[in-house]
């Protein structure tokens, strides 16, 4: 009986052995040209309903990825790519991505029922044989586990595959190469709202954010893994749309701030225009740079990241931003003001790598790099701070109330003059008060890994790695996002 189940165990073994390796073995060659296949297709719905359909598709010329990695086994990512050999029923490549639709449809336009179309783009090596294409989306009623969401069958003879070619008036410059886009992780900076007297200022932009991107870890030490190029198309106007402000200007890629409704917000509107662009140069990521002087960008998982140049606080911006776009970081700030409307599920854990439900303290995503002994969850004074700012508005409340009786009964304005002044030295003294708080936890967690309150746009149930706010700060990512930036620079090089 003993020898029967250890045959058993051998061979259940070697099958899910034989089972993950046929997985795992892929041959680029044997399923793959060195080429692109350009997936456009339209994402149209709300918060209720959700349609796919192919625009166009496209063959380019060479494949940018790394060949040797095609199965993206991070689990990151709002959708995941799939694709599938119909000859052998094979996964022969897969990616995680995130689109603009999938932070639409937390809005409250969304959950009214309006229904809008985004348009996209997937790359994927250009196939041998007929695949079956097949994007899955993350279902929030069962903890955000992947389901199919479009499926479509994609034969590479089909003659209306169209062979496309770029456009000459792209002028394209090489910033650092190190080798072969097989090889490299390729950044391509794409120009928003340069005309055509505007190349060089577009080149040392460019030079500009490079120089920040690797002055900082995790670019840094890999430099060497990286080729940037800047795929440069004059636009008739310089600027980008400011709806608010009843600016509009005829750019390359029709960028615009308002995003969403949210005014910082700078995304763009021609999807196709961009990717036209982009097929000047290889490119695993796409960083889209605009001409102006006004803060704001943004950036998508695996789509595109975005940013203004000429602000004060572009650099920063632009590294938040393509900490969302390269790396899929979530926010972790949790008081600036957003459209979505839980854009994290209570109890569900976030697929992002830097943000935590904690839901298994046994098994947290980060336990690896935990500081020795920091308790979990970690006070970082939040309470303290959210006590005092109760009291705070209690007391100006009741001074503002104050003074409002006085106006009324038409009494000496020094009184009122005094109640006003009451209402500044409130103001200092709770501010003081909290900013002591604040420096204490700071002083007390510095460089330290823990579990703090706070991220996601929500001060409660969500959790981020370090006491200091921001997926970007001061200079740094920290630890947990540098080992998530890392591990993506990895599986796009050799």
């Amino acid at each position: 009986m003993r020898e029967k189940r250890l045959f058993l165990l051998i061979f259940l073994l070697c099958f899910f052995c034989t089972l993950s390796f046929s997985q795992t073995d892929i041959r680029f060659d044997d399923h793959f040209t060195d080429e692109t296949m350009r997936v456009d297709y339209f994402q149209t719905g709300d918060a209720h309903e959700l349609f796919f359909s192919i625009d166009q598709i496209y063959r380019q010329d060479g494949w940018a990825g790394n060949p040797e990695n095609l199965i993206d086994r991070s689990n990151s990512g709002m959708y995941f790519l799939k694709v599938y050999s119909i000859s052998s029923n094979k996964l022969i490549y897969s990616r995680g991505f995130a689109t603009i639709f999938g932070e639409y449809c937390t809005t409250d336009p969304a959950h009214k029922g309006i229904k809008k179309t985004f348009h996209q783009t997937l790359l994927v090596p250009f196939p041998k044989s007929p695949v079956l294409f097949v994007i899955e989306g993350r279902d929030s009623s069962q903890q955000n586990l992947l389901r199919p969401v479009f499926s479509t069958v994609v034969d590479p003879t089909d003659v209306n595959i169209i062979h496309h070619t770029p456009c000459p008036d792209n002028r394209v410059f090489t910033l650092i190469e190190n080798g072969h886009p097989h090889d490299k992780v390729d950044l391509l900076f794409a120009a928003e709202g340069y005309t055509d007297q505007d190349a060089e200022k577009f080149q040392k932009d460019m030079a500009r954010l490079t120089k920040v991107l690797f002055s900082t870890e995790p670019f840094k030490s890999q430099k060497q893994r990286f080729n940037v190029r800047g795929v440069f198309r004059a636009s008739s106007e310089s600027g980008v749309d400011q709806p608010h402000k009843g600016i509009f200007r005829n750019t390359a890629v029709s960028a615009s701030f308002n995003a969403l409704d949210l005014p910082r917000y700078l995304l763009i509107d021609d999807n196709k225009a961009l990717r036209d662009m982009a097929s000047s140069a290889p490119y695993d990521t796409v960083i889209v740079i605009a001409d102006s002087e006004r803060y704001g960008g943004g950036g998508i998982y695996n789509d595109y990241t975005m940013t203004t140049v000429d602000h004060k606080r572009s650099e920063e911006v632009f590294m938040h931003e393509f900490g969302h776009g390269f790396g899929n970081l979530a926010d972790e700030y949790f008081t600036s003001i957003v459209s979505y409307n839980e854009f994290y599920p209570p109890g569900i854990e976030p697929h992002e790598p830097n943000i935590t439900a904690l839901l298994d303290t046994d098994h947290i995503k980060w336990g690896h790099l935990l500081t020795p002994g920091i308790p979990i969850p970690t006070p970082w004074g939040q309470e303290e701070m959210e006590h005092l700012r109760e009291e705070r508005d209690a007391t100006l409340a009741e001074l503002q109330s104050k003074i409002e009786n006085l106006k009324q009964n038409q009494t000496d304005s020094e009184e009122v003059k005094a109640l006003q002044d009451k209402i500044e030295e409130t103001k200092k003294s709770f501010r003081d008060q909290i900013e002591q708080i604040r420096e204490k936890y700071q002083s007390l967690y510095k460089g330290k890994i823990g579990i703090f309150e706070g991220a996601g746009y929500t001060p409660k149930g969500l959790y981020r790695s370090e006491v200091r706010v921001g997926m970007f700060y001061q200079g740094s990512y920290g630890k947990v996002s540098e080992e998530a930036l890392l591990k993506q620079i990895l599986d796009l090089s050799r």
